[in-house]
């Protein structure tokens, strides 16, 4: 199930969509600490291999989207 979700963001991320942390915890049955490990986990994997890209977060802390990275979606 881990798997699944982590896969879930990180294609949301790649075919530029702006996530909702609220949303997004609320369709898979996550926590927002959960969501924070998720996304944590994907700015690693990206600093090693797109260090172009970077997690965005909104002022509020409330949406997410991936910035700096070409060839996105």
């Amino acid at each position: 199930m881990k798997t699944q979700i982590v896969l879930t963001l990180f294609n949301d991320f790649v075919c530029g969509k702006t996530i909702c942390r609220n949303d997004f915890c609320v369709r898979f049955g996550i926590s927002c600490r959960t969501f924070y490990r998720y996304v944590r986990e994907i700015s690693c994997f990206l600093r090693g291999s797109r260090p172009d890209c970077v997690i965005d977060v909104s002022r509020e802390g409330a949406e997410y989207r991936l910035k700096n990275c070409t060839n996105n979606g």
